[in-house]
């Protein structure tokens, strides 16, 4: 079965709920799945066969005022891709997840 990373939002609603639910429906199937995101998607809360979490650290810079999260994911992602072997990388959301990959 494929290996497949999804970069979302972690959030409790909206495309959060979306993505994660995608991506429990492929681990149900087989897939391991491999959420890239900013903290633990809340869907995720217990332990789960085929789900793997890759938290995106954000260094913090003191010459801008915000963490570079855009490319702490892209870092993440490519990390994931390589060291997973991901066959698929599902991107759900455009801002700030498609600039990543």
């Amino acid at each position: 079965m494929p290996a497949v990373g999804i970069t979302c939002y972690p959030s409790q609603g909206g495309s959060g709920v979306v993505a994660t639910e995608l991506g429990l429906n492929l681990a149900r199937h087989g897939c391991s799945v491999h959420f890239i995101t900013s903290s633990l998607p809340f869907r995720l809360r217990r332990y789960r066969e085929n789900i793997f979490h890759h938290p995106v650290e954000m260094p913090h810079y003191p010459v801008f005022e915000h963490s570079p999260y855009t490319l702490s994911l892209a870092t993440a992602m490519s990390e994931c891709a390589e060291n997973c072997g991901l066959d698929i990388l599902h991107v759900h959301y455009a801002i700030p997840h498609a600039a990543s990959a």
